[in-house]
């Protein structure tokens, strides 16, 4: 299975104090020490990406043929019903398009945020090992990132992890 897509990191933060800033020469992660009360601090990173994942099929296809008549009219569908059990690993690579970062807060009883739009220092190419498993019409995937996510020495040595599901 083959394919490409959007995807993006969404890093939020366990303490919602958290600042993240870039400086001439690194990413530096802060406590905000302002007046303010923080509800949420996240990192984000789109990406636009390309899969590979040879897949094992366990399953079979069956032949679905429906037909039926209103008044003088006859109609017939005719389909495959696919239910079946898959399996695999293979790769992926991608290039980010964009991220920010972004901390939301109140102050003096109105929801404000502040929003940055920068790289972070952050890798523009990714590419990693991605696992998938799928039954019917649902795949669950993993992806691990080979490489780390700030380029190195400018930020947190670190390989990101993420996963969700396809619907097909």
């Amino acid at each position: 299975e083959w394919g490409g897509g959007v995807s993006w990191y969404n890093f939020k933060f366990e303490n919602a104090d958290t600042r993240i800033e870039k400086t001439n020469t690194s990413t530096i992660f802060f406590t905000d020490l302002r007046d303010i009360s923080p509800i949420k601090s996240k990192l984000t990173a789109t990406y636009l990406n390309v899969s590979l994942v040879p897949l094992v099929d366990f399953g079979k296809s069956t032949r679905v043929h429906k037909s039926w008549r209103h008044g003088s009219d006859y109609f017939e569908l005719d389909w495959k019903r696919k239910r079946w059990f898959r399996i695999g690993v293979g790769g992926y690579a991608g290039y980010r398009l964009a991220s920010h970062s972004k901390i939301v807060y109140e102050n003096l009883g109105d929801r404000e945020k502040d929003k940055e739009t920068s790289n972070f220092f952050l890798e523009n190419f990714r590419y990693g090992i991605r696992g998938q498993i799928g039954f019917a019409r649902v795949d669950l995937f993993v992806n691990y990132d080979m490489n780390e996510l700030f380029s190195e020495g400018r930020g947190p040595e670190l390989n990101a992890l993420s996963f969700g599901f396809i619907l097909l």
